[in-house]
């Protein structure tokens, strides 16, 4: 492999680097950016969670 090719593989990485750094963020903002629930939220979990106990 001569320095041309290198330099541009270098190169390629860099980008990919980047790509997968804005995916991380985009994946932490999606599962880790909600903090607190709306109250619509936990009414509709209370209510999900009521009918799973009543079935069983």
């Amino acid at each position: 492999m001569n320095a041309g090719e290198e330099k541009l593989l270098h190169r390629e990485l860099l980008e990919l680097r980047a790509i997968l750094e804005h995916i991380e963020a985009l994946l932490e903002e999606r599962l880790i950016g909600i903090e607190e629930l709306l109250p619509d939220e936990v009414d509709a979990i209370r209510e999900y969670e009521d009918d799973k106990r009543r079935e069983r």
